[in-house]
């Protein structure tokens, strides 16, 4: 069955579906859309217009963790546990990294040093949060890798994007948070599923927002 994922360059979501299908090795054709020009076949094929919209044939899957989970069963080994009760937290991992990428976006787009102030608070709340759960696991689940590690790739790749750009370690105080994003950008073919020129089309992006932590 043939595999086209429909993406959007510097999407963070695309990033855990190429991260897992790179990993994979699994075969897959990639075509990037204009989000705010979304050609007539895709939104004829996907009515809810959501990127990446993962194509199986002529069969449409959406949300990104939706479709790790249909790359996970295409699999020899599953990462996923088999425990239902221990497959929903793995799930619930994966969900939480929902929340840490929309405070990082939030922090890239915060205008004025109080509203960058209060959304760093936040993160480190969230870091913190993550920091204990790897105090007890190497990933984010337990000493293996699973599914839930994949929905955290972006977060550190947009952070390796911005380290140079900012005046400290983002990392400072979370140890274990900085050797886990190591970890993952160091997993075979992970490191190198970006977009090519991802960092600077970000950056690019970014500054259009006028954002604080590149005025100081």
């Amino acid at each position: 069955m043939s595999l086209t994922l429909v993406s959007y360059n510097i999407s963070p979501f695309v990033l855990r579906v190429t991260s897992a299908l790179n990993y994979f090795q699994i075969p897959y054709q990639q075509k990037d859309v204009d989000v705010m020009n979304k050609p007539e076949w895709f939104i004829k094929a996907n009515p809810l217009e959501k990127i990446p919209t993962l194509f199986v044939g002529d069969k449409v899957i959406q949300e990104s963790l939706v479709i790790l989970e249909y790359i996970n069963s295409l699999v020899p080994n599953s990462l996923l546990p088999n425990d239902p009760l221990e497959k929903a937290i793995n799930r619930s991992r994966a969900e939480f990294s929902n929340d840490v990428i929309g405070v990082i976006l939030g922090l890239t787009a915060a205008s004025t040093e109080e509203a960058f102030n209060n959304g760093l608070t936040e993160l480190k709340w969230y870091f913190d949060k993550l920091e204990n759960w790897l105090k007890q696991t190497k990933f984010i689940y337990s000493d293996e890798l699973t599914l839930a590690d994949f929905a955290y790739v972006p977060i550190y790749a947009i952070l390796q994007a911005l380290s140079p750009h900012l005046k400290f370690n983002i990392f400072e105080g979370f140890p274990k948070v900085q050797q886990y994003g190591t970890t993952l950008l160091g997993l075979p073919r992970v490191g190198t599923s970006k977009p090519e020129g991802y960092e600077q089309i970000l950056l690019e992006r970014i500054k259009t927002r006028k954002p604080y932590f590149l005025s100081v």
